[in-house]
């Protein structure tokens, strides 16, 4: 059998490796370290076996930890908010604890040192939970003798299924707790392996230094400028090819017009024929007509009380083509925001004017006091008012989807990033995947300026943990969490605003 690999994993700029043992429960000392080189995937792992599986240890994350901010937490080389910062800490990176003091850790991890805080991070066994939960950190197995034979059950008198030499990586896909067997992925196949001929262990990401961040903000800066110039140059052919096309139509129809008037001479001819005909045909027609006026007043209508107000909207509300939550969205109202309304009708909707446009609003989110606090009104230039509006409209089709995190499906699943990320990949533009990244792609502008299609990025204690779409009128939509899933807000709804970014003018 050729050298065992399983599917390859994303991982950042460093990588760690842990090694952890079966049985799993009783706390011993490391044993002495040695050196290896591994393949994982496509990338080269570097690193160090601190547990075997003979030696029965409390867990693989002993005097270790990881990540669980929402973006990244800051390493700072001082246990202060205000200390410098040395690098970054990506959801699901390792490191290794060198001391804990109260509310921060004191940690090593790839080439960075220094303080985290601790309500960013978790250790020890809290540590080997979330891990199993996370795809940012994988167990794998490590073959340490040739001709080592793979069960298909977890039993010496088992069928083998395979045999794997010295040095061989082998997926993990469970620890049997008081046994002498691993639980491992065989291209595909599940599969059992002696604890004496392997050494278990974990890989995650390993800390981000922040010259090495600066590097790959540069290089995600200068990728999405070559994005941004192949997709003017293709919008640039696309529009060529487009006026070839109508200027083709245009031929057609001309071609289509000159044949429509010779029928309508030669129709205009059988008409006064047909004319005495149509003639005696009358009076059956006018017979008919009480029938079809009988059932035309059949049909309910809606009463509808003339009224010219001004209204405000309690809370964000969505405006409808008819007085019916079933019919079509055709915008939306944020808190505060006035319209005219021109009828009540008897179920409770309100019709209004909506931007010239006859629409209606439930009479339940709105009233006829000004609010006595309004908030900003930011006014749309309309530089912006085609593409920036078309991401808006594209962005407001997946409201009420869920939030997953890690992930970037508008239908099944997002987060934050991923949610940016997969909008503007819709319309020919390539960003970076986190919030921290997406915060340098475009040009800076202030909340005064924004304007509908601009990226919103939030902090929380200076660190990046959220970023949403800016949708007009004061309101953001954004993949806000679990329990709300992707929603449209009010700008000020995810706290303090660290920046903005324009992508498209």
């Amino acid at each position: 059998m050729g050298k065992l690999k399983f599917a390859p994993y994303v991982f950042g700029l460093a990588a760690a490796v842990v090694f952890g043992t079966n049985p799993i429960g009783v706390q011993a000392a490391p044993v002495t370290t040695t050196k290896f080189d591994v393949s994982f995937g496509d990338l080269d792992i570097q690193g160090k076996i601190i547990y075997t599986a003979t030696e029965e240890v409390a867990s693989p994350f002993y005097k270790k930890g990881i990540s669980t901010a929402e973006d990244c937490v800051m390493i700072r080389k001082e246990p202060s908010a205000d200390s410098e910062a040395v690098g970054k800490l990506y959801f699901g990176a390792g490191f290794e604890v060198l001391e804990e003091a109260g509310d921060w850790i004191h940690i090593q991890s790839g080439s960075c040192e220094g303080y985290v805080s601790a309500e960013y991070v978790v250790t020890g066994k809290k540590a080997e939970e979330v891990a199993k939960n996370t795809d940012a950190v994988n167990s794998y197995a490590k073959i340490i003798t040739d001709g080592v034979e793979i069960k298909a059950e977890a039993s010496d008198d088992a069928a083998v299924i395979a045999t794997a030499g010295n040095e061989e990586i082998l997926e993990v896909l469970a620890v049997i707790p008081e046994s002498d067997w691993t639980k491992v992925n065989v291209d595909g196949v599940e599969g059992y392996v002696k604890n004496q001929a392997v050494e278990v262990g974990v890989a995650y990401d390993s800390a981000v230094s922040m010259e090495e961040e600066a590097q790959r903000e540069a290089e995600a800066a200068r990728q999405q400028a070559a994005a941004q110039q192949t997709a003017g140059t293709e919008t640039e052919q696309t529009e060529a090819q487009e006026e070839q096309t109508e200027a083709a139509v245009e031929q057609t129809e001309a071609q289509e017009e000159q044949t429509e008037a010779a029928v309508e001479q030669t129709e205009a001819q059988e008409e006064q024929t047909e004319a005495p005909e149509e003639q005696t045909e009358a009076p059956e027609e006018q017979t008919e007509a009480p029938e079809e006026q009988t059932q035309e007043a059949e049909e309910p209508s809606l009463y509808i009380e003339e009224v010219s107000e001004t209204v405000w909207a309690t809370d964000a509300v969505n405006v409808r083509e008819a007085a019916d939550t079933s019919s079509s969205r055709v915008g939306g109202l944020g808190k505060g925001e006035s319209i005219t309304r021109t009828g009540i009708c008897e179920n409770g909707w309100s019709r209004v004017d909506y931007n010239g446009t006859t629409a209606y609003i439930h009479g339940d989110y709105l009233t006829t006091t000004e609010p006595v606090e309004e908030e900003p009104v930011y006014s749309e230039p309309s530089s912006n008012s085609g593409l920036g509006q078309q991401i808006v409209d594209y962005a407001r089709q997946f409201l009420g989807n869920p939030y997953v995190y890690g992930g970037t499906s508008l239908t099944n699943g997002t987060d934050c990033s991923g949610f940016v990320q997969s909008i503007y990949a819709h319309f020919g533009y390539s960003l970076p995947r986190t919030c921290t990244t997406q915060s340098v792609c475009g040009r800076g502008v202030s909340v005064d300026e924004l304007q509908p299609g601009d990226l919103v990025i939030y902090s929380s204690y200076g660190e990046i943990q959220h970023i949403a779409i800016y949708s007009g009128n004061g309101n953001t939509i954004h993949a806000s969490n679990w329990d709300t899933g992707i929603i449209e807000t009010s700008l000020s709804y995810s706290g303090d605003i660290y920046c903005c970014r324009r992508i498209v003018d």
